[in-house]
């Protein structure tokens, strides 16, 4: 390469690069641009034979038999990686530490395949024959080489000689000479002496040209035995790989290359394949024999080993030699698990387990052993759990996997808030601990903010390894965030023993199912639930038990504010597994929240026996069924029912006792007074609020069954309304009104009274138009329109199914128009009522008797100024209104909107006033007496359809327009 062709390729090694490679393409399609004519791939060994035998033939003149370099394309093979298996290990590892174990079994998932034989499968070019190599001194020469003679000094001449098959070269001006079967140094020294004596001041170099090629067989356990012509040069190697390789019945470890009877050196690919050694292998020579036996022992190798497969075995072989051959063993191999499966004399199979007790043995005795044929040998994976570490878990600065040492406490874990995020709360944490020993799991309830502030104290727990601290955010689903540890709880359990769960129901921040710790208490609970949602009740709450073994239920009470006072003592209970607890708020719901023990109670009541449920009906604030706590008395219920109602009889209430003999009913009147007296003093109490002597007079007055009775199963308590309790009420006046606003009422109060208090009408008032709507007349407009709706809406299925009813056009084009009529259906469903009363405001204000109008709370009464206009609408040319004329008819405001049209129908026509009437002239004798009737101002006059023109369709929307109508104005008239 010249100075430019290199600055060429220093400036462009993409494009030298591009060069290379096409010249390289070139050399194998045209072997002229080949210096050493080698062709860099194996061609099909027909092609080989084929061309030999051609060459053979008589051609006139001693020629090599050389083998034409046609090339033959070779298409390119892509080769995808595979994974590798420590690549599969790595990805494996990449995923999150996990304190989760699986399970170790002995299975071999690899697919074992004889090692070795897979270099056979394709011809590698690193294995190809070559011509370019240097000649070997111990060639021996035969007919066919290409001898070249380069004559130096005296004379410069070059000589390309071919040995014939007489084993002569013809050298000019010397004749023939005898080289076939010599080596190629002594044919060298034999012919450079002779130019050196003969040819005195000429030298001779003497070299190989192109070699000859040679025939071999081969026999034995090969995929395809035969005779074969190979280069001269070709080893035994080469020649196994060109030719097929050994068959999966031959050995790898003992190829035998016979020459003339004699075994001249033997194979063993296993040097080659994991040592890299070819010491043994050898140049072939012409009628050379390749034997290849049959295979010998074998070991099959799996499981975490580099290269699980079947091996051949050549000699005595220890475990090691075997693991050697495997490629060693993977780092998460555990040899003292592993095991060999061995076939025993007589036919029957053992297994070898350096685990099993008594045969305990170390590394260097598991390797030692020896290994037979037909062993399996199965490396068993460690156990696949971390040891020896503590997870922290939740709302963590850096949640995962750290190193447990021995007195680590949990402040060492969180070193301070620092680790922790902002939102975590500091009042709960949760410890999942699992024993060894009986593979249970349990969970401890801890205080992070105590850990923190007490290092060191009973608080700080001590840590054992493979705790998980779990951290929750003040906002989390603590239920779904311990799902899967709730459902592990639940699937260790065992009957009658039930899981060590908990439930929290009702006013907590946090309900649902959770682990519970065993010892825990109600306390223990209210921070696991994140504490009371606003309006908790911390004076009464209920815990549901189911007793075992006979799963009867048991309610008891509790107060948040006594344990509080008394952590230690019987106000805060310990809670067992299976405990409901509920949380009571300050809703009305309360009887419906216990709702579920309440049906239980009554469920599992027996023949004889009565079910324990209490109730409290009337004027209270929390009404209903509530499970019969033990130890309930009056003054419990009523404060669990959350008081008396504003409307209450203060004075008394009613107790309501079965007679047990009878089943009659046995009435007690209760002071109310003093049952709410002792609901006070016993929250007091529970907050620590009363004196000494306070509370045993409480404690007194509390346990006096004559005013405050225990109650019994099915006991009523009834709390009646005060006498002459009336609601507040006001009406609202709006308009053309003295003094319009919102008034308040008295019982029987009428309209006239309210209208005097307001000063009256003004003088622009219209009296005539006044509207006015009430809450109980729209009820009723609200619930004839849902059933009328309700009943077209089944007419319409009616008509649509029936098989009697306009049957050709239902199977016809037309009847499709059927989707109007349920559009027509959905806007009267979306039409709402007015609550609009009709009255006439001129006679009310008169305030006599008859004409009085009692008002009702939410009452309205809109009046307003005189309008100058009449509406006209319906079938008319143009829809629109006109100014007021006392002197036009109807007639005449039809005909100032353009008349009816062909589809009107005038006869029908309806006028609505504006104070609400419905003058409807249907049925008169003429249609001209319903001309000249006169209407006020403010009036909207309509003129229907005439249906008899009209298709299914359109009468259905004639009838939902009449209807709707009629529903509005359903309410009362005055």
């Amino acid at each position: 390469m010249n100075n430019k062709s290199a600055s060429l390729c220093h400036s462009r090694p993409i494009g030298s690069l591009v060069a290379a490679l096409v010249l390289l393409s070139s050399a194998y399609t045209n072997p002229a641009l080949a210096q050493d004519e080698y062709i860099p791939f194996i061609e099909p060994l027909q092609v080989t034979q084929k061309r030999a035998y051609y060459n053979a033939a008589p051609a006139g003149q001693d020629e090599p038999l050389s083998v034409p370099t046609t090339p033959i394309s070779v298409p390119l093979e892509v080769v995808v990686d595979e994974e590798s298996r420590l690549e599969a290990l790595a990805r494996e590892k990449q995923q999150a530490l996990s304190l989760e174990e699986s399970a170790q079994d002995q299975t071999l998932t690899d697919e074992l395949e004889q090692f070795g034989y897979s270099i056979f499968n394709r011809s590698p070019s690193t294995f190809a024959p070559v011509e370019g190599i240097p000649v070997p001194s111990d060639y021996r020469i035969g007919p066919g080489d290409n001898i070249v003679i380069q004559l130096f000094g005296k004379r410069n001449v070059q000589y390309n000689l071919i040995v014939t098959r007489e084993g002569k070269i013809l050298i000019p001006e010397f004749g023939p000479i005898t080289v076939g079967g010599m080596n190629f140094d002594d044919a060298e020294t034999l012919i450079t002496s002779g130019f050196e004596q003969r040819m005195i001041g000429a030298r001779a170099v003497v070299t190989m040209g192109k070699l000859r090629t040679i025939q071999v067989r081969l026999s034995g356990d090969v995929r395809q035995p035969g005779i074969y012509t190979i280069g001269g040069l070709s080893s035994l190697i080469d020649a196994l790989l060109t030719t097929g390789g050994v068959a999966g019945t031959g050995t790898l470890r003992d190829i035998q290359l016979v020459r003339g009877g004699e075994i001249v050196t033997r194979l063993d690919l296993y040097e080659l394949l994991l040592a890299g050694k070819s010491d043994s292998d050898a140049f072939l020579r012409h009628n050379d024999t390749i034997f290849v036996p049959a295979i010998g022992d074998i070991v099959y190798v799996g499981g975490e080993v580099q290269r699980p497969a079947i091996y051949e075995l050549r000699g005595e072989s220890s475990l090691q030699d075997v693991l050697e051959m495997a490629g060693g063993m993977l780092p998460t191999a555990s040899l003292s698990e592993s095991l060999i499966e061995r076939i025993r004399q007589g036919g029957s199979r053992t297994v070898i387990d350096f685990q099993s007790p008594g045969a305990a043995q170390d590394t260097a005795a598991i390797l030692s052993t020896k290994m037979r044929s037909g062993d399996v040998l199965r490396i068993l994976p460690l156990e696949d759990r971390l040891d020896a570490v503590v997870v922290l878990d939740g709302h963590v600065e850096r949640p995962g996997a750290y190193q447990f040492e021995t007195g680590m406490r949990v402040s060492n874990l969180l070193s301070g808030t620092d680790a922790l995020l902002p939102g975590v709360d500091m009042n709960f944490a949760l410890i999942e601990r699992e024993d060894r020993r009986s593979l249970q799991s349990s969970v401890i309830y801890l205080s992070p903010r105590a850990s923190l502030e007490n290092p060191g104290s009973d608080s700080d727990y001590l840590l054992q390894a493979r705790d998980r601290i779990r951290l929750f955010r003040m906002n989390e689903s603590r239920a779904d965030a311990l799902t899967a540890l709730s459902e592990k709880l639940a699937r260790q359990a065992t009957d009658p023993r039930a899981a060590n769960l908990l439930e929290l129901r009702g006013a907590i921040r946090h309900s649902g199912q959770f682990p519970l710790d065993q010892g825990a208490r109600l306390l223990d609970a209210v921070m696991l639930g994140g504490g009371l949602q606003s309006g908790g009740d911390y004076n009464h709450g209920v815990i549901a038990r189911t007793e075992l073994p006979s799963l009867n239920l048991k309610t008891m009470s509790f107060s948040i504010a006594a344990a509080q006072l008394d952590p230690s003592g019987d106000a805060n209970p310990v809670l067992m597994p299976g405990d409901r607890v509920y949380f009571l708020g300050e809703d009305s719901a309360r009887s419906q929240l216990l709702g579920d023990e309440t049906q239980r109670l009554k469920d599992q009541a027996r023949y004889g026996d009565v079910e324990r449920v209490v109730s409290i009906l009337g004027e209270v604030l929390s009404p209903g069924e509530y499970p019969l706590v033990e130890d309930m008395r009056a003054s419990d219920l009523l404060c669990t029912a959350r008081g008396l109602s504003r409307r209450a009889d203060g004075l008394s209430m009613q107790l309501s006792r079965r007679n047990e003999n009878d089943d009659s009913l046995h009435h007690q009147s209760l002071d109310t007074r003093a049952l709410m007296t002792l609901c006070a003093d016993l929250h007091r109490a529970q907050r620590g609020d009363l004196s000494a002597a306070s509370e045993n007079i409480f404690e007194q007055r509390y346990a006096d069954d004559a005013i405050n009775p225990v109650l019994t199963p099915r006991d009523q308590l009834a709390v009646s309304l005060q006498t002459g309790w009336s609601e507040t009420a006001s009406v609202t006046l709006r308009g053309e009104i003295v003094k319009p606003g919102v008034y308040a009422i008295g019982p029987d109060e009428t309209l006239c009274e309210v209208l005097e208090r307001a000063g009256g009408l003004t003088e622009a008032a219209y009296s005539f138009g006044a509207e006015f709507t009430r809450q109980s007349v729209l009820d009723i407009q609200q619930e004839t329109l849902d059933e009328l709706h309700d009943q077209l809406d089944d007419l319409m299925v009616e008509l649509s199914l029936s098989h009697s009813f306009r049957n050709d056009e239902k199977s016809s084009h037309e009847w499709a128009g059927k989707q109007d009529t349920l559009r027509v259906i959905q806007q009267l469903e979306r039409a709402e009522a007015t609550g609009r009363m009709v009255v006439d405001l001129d006679r009310v204000q008169r305030c006599r008797s008859r004409d009085a109008l009692a008002l009702e709370n939410g009452d309205e009464l809109t009046v307003p100024r005189m309008p100058n206009h009449v509406q006209v609408a319906g079938q008319v040319y143009v829809a629109t209104s006109h100014l007021y004329d006392e002197e036009r008819s109807i007639k005449d405001y039809v005909e100032l909107s353009g008349g009816s049209t062909v589809l009107g129908r005038l006869d029908h026509t309806y006028v609505i006033q504006a104070n609400g009437e419905v003058l409807n002239l249907k049925g008169k004798r003429s249609s001209r007496t319903i001309a000249k009737k006169n209407v006020m101002p403010g009036a909207r006059i309509y003129v229907p359809i005439n249906v008899d023109r009209m298709n299914p369709t359109e009468k259905a929307q004639s009838w939902v327009s009449t209807l709707a109508q009629a529903a509005i104005l359903a309410g009362i008239v005055l």
